[in-house]
């Protein structure tokens, strides 16, 4: 019987065949510890008196969830990584870096056919990279650290099959929602989601990130996408040399989704879950009070640059709040030396330093009110996620935002981009 690239990586690192079901202890190549959970992960490691093994090699402390630091909780939290750190010898990507998983996958900290484990959701970003990346909590990080390993039951896994032409003004974002409502938010849980067919070559590096990440949104344990020549590129780019890992042509799927892209149009996914998705002219012409491109999600070069399209020669409309954050201060620079950022500012945008921003509420940043409408590349829409429950929280992709930022409403985004191809 074959297996499937989830219960291939498993069994490379537990040194034994595995299939879905089974219970393994498995070699781990690298555990992300941001500033959420990487705090009490120290807390619990120092608590236990736990000895240090792991390769210091495998680990990096990044700050991005709570910068600026708005009151001394975090800034604690921020003192107490930076001296775990020095005394162990450990990395810290310090505040203003970026943000966790762009970090990991930009600076080659994982590749394909790796196991990482990390404190944060949307770890199973790593996945466009054909790596198993699973979150875990704070006394798994400490338990890591103390033996290098950690144990897992093997997850049975969904084939997604992604076929046809990608049509314009559609993106990744509206790619991952359309299979967010096929799955729906729990219909995969403690699953691996294998990503293939023949439209992933279609699909750029930074529109993989972005499905990879939204598997955890579907219940997902991980999600997994299959290499081929530009996972390969992107890898060697960052200094990675790594063989990939193909599924068996007999392995074992407990069910297979083919989504036929071609016949995808621009999406939002309403309040209040992420598979309440619909055509984004079931919602055109709502107002919107807020508008946000960034996120692990959805702030990556790409992103910045076709929103900076859209709204370039053009202003915001009246009462309408645009912020962008870059997920990266390489991103950042890129999008600066290219003209994005100016465009962006000129439109009225608020450009955010590399960080989380108003993804979740955890700085203050982008904190909405009772009655305020959001529109957001984001990967979660649920009440009180940018403060007031009676807010309300739309999902679409940063062509979307851009648009909807312009015209204050929400808004199909391929009429701009048409304009601005002509």
């Amino acid at each position: 019987m074959g297996q499937t690239i989830a219960e291939k990586i498993f069994s490379a690192h537990a040194g034994t065949p595995a299939k879905a079901g089974d219970l393994v202890v498995a070699e781990i190549d690298y555990v992300m510890a941001g500033d959420a959970k990487g705090p009490k992960a120290v807390d619990i490691f120092r608590e236990a008196g736990l000895p240090f093994r792991l390769d210091p090699k495998k680990t990096d402390f990044i700050i991005d969830h709570f910068v600026p630091a708005f009151d001394v909780r975090w800034a604690d939290d921020h003192v107490k990584i930076r001296e775990f750190a020095g005394e162990r010898g450990l990395n810290v990507f310090d505040a203003g870096s970026g943000v966790c998983h762009t970090i990991v996958t930009d600076e080659g900290r994982v590749g394909p056919g790796d196991l990482a484990v990390g404190g944060d959701s949307h770890v199973c970003t790593y996945g466009a990279l054909n790596a198993v990346a699973v979150a875990v909590e704070s006394g798994e990080t400490a338990s890591v650290f103390a033996t290098g390993k950690l144990w897992f039951r093997v997850p049975k896994t969904i084939r997604v099959e992604f076929e046809g032409g990608i049509p314009e003004g559609v993106f990744a974002k509206d790619i991952a929602l359309a299979l967010a409502k096929e799955i729906g938010v729990n219909g995969a849980n403690y699953r691996a989601l294998e990503y293939g067919g023949s439209a992933l070559g279609h699909i750029s590096m930074e529109g993989r990130f972005t499905i990879a990440n939204m598997a955890v949104d579907t219940g997902a344990k991980t999600g997994v996408m299959e290499a081929d020549e530009n996972t390969l590129a992107w890898a060697r780019g960052v200094g990675r040399e790594d063989a990939p890992v193909a599924p068996d042509a007999d392995a074992v799927y407990e069910r297979t989704i083919r989504l036929d892209v071609s016949s995808l149009v621009p999406v939002v996914a309403a309040p209040p879950t992420t598979d309440n998705v619909y055509p984004i002219e079931d919602y055109a012409g709502l107002p919107v009070h807020q508008a946000f491109v960034g996120t692990c999600t959805n702030g990556r070069l790409e992103d910045i640059e076709i929103a900076a399209r859209i709204v370039k020669g053009r202003k915001l409309a009246k009462g309408v709040r645009f912020y962008v954050s870059p997920t990266s201060r390489k991103i950042m620079d890129a999008a600066a030396a290219s003209g994005a950022i100016q465009a962006l500012n000129d439109a009225g945008a608020v450009v955010l330093m590399p960080a989380c921003g108003p993804c979740v509420s955890m700085t203050g940043n982008g904190v909405v009110g009772a009655g305020e409408r959001v529109i957001t590349s984001a990967n979660r829409n649920f009440p009180g996620r940018l403060g007031s429950k009676e807010a309300e929280i739309f999902l679409g992709s940063p062509a979307t935002v851009a648009a909807s930022a312009i015209a204050g409403r929400i808004t199909d985004p391929r009429e701009m981009l048409a304009e601005v191809s002509a």
